[in-house]
């Protein structure tokens, strides 16, 4: 417990030690991440997660983690040429949501997804990355597919059901 001292009503104090029973948490990994949801011509842009992912041949959303300094906009337009060798232009913020999962130890996931505009044939430029491959595919086709959570949750504030 930390010594440093705070005011309370009645002047400085310490902070009280935790009693003895308190199971004190293991320490949290928190991740921030920034996503493009691109739909075009009845086909959503989409990235397929590399092998030694965490969860290796799923698709998300193309996006990642925010470094340092970035701005949830700047980490999406990285993260979007890295992935697709598109330009994400005409962000606008879409939904943001977190989830918790305890697999790997505690984690937080807090993701932001903007809607975005996209032109060309995507190619991944970021070799040896996260990405093992892009495709604009159609919307009729993503029950085939492995999908990671966050995409579900996408699909479905977008009113799009997903039949398995």
């Amino acid at each position: 417990m930390s010594d440093i001292p705070w005011r309370g009503a009645s002047g400085w104090k310490h902070p009280p030690a935790p009693p003895a029973e308190v199971d004190i948490p293991r320490s949290m990994k928190t991740r921030v991440s920034a996503y493009g949801l691109v739909i075009r011509d009845g086909c959503i842009l989409l990235t397929q997660l590399a092998d030694y992912c965490y969860r290796p041949g799923h698709w998300t959303l193309p996006g990642g983690g925010m470094d340092h300094g970035e701005l949830p906009e700047q980490t999406l337009q990285r993260e979007f040429f890295e992935e697709t060798g598109l330009v994400a232009s005409d962000l606008e913020l879409f939904h943001v949501h977190a989830f918790s999962e305890d697999v790997r130890g505690p984690f937080l996931g807090v993701q932001i997804v903007y809607r975005a505009q996209a032109e060309g044939t995507p190619s991944v430029q970021e070799v040896g990355g996260s990405t093992a491959a892009v495709a604009w595919v159609p919307l009729s086709e993503l029950a085939e597919l492995p999908r990671v959570p966050g995409l579900d949750v996408v699909l479905s504030r977008l009113g799009i059901a997903i039949e398995a």
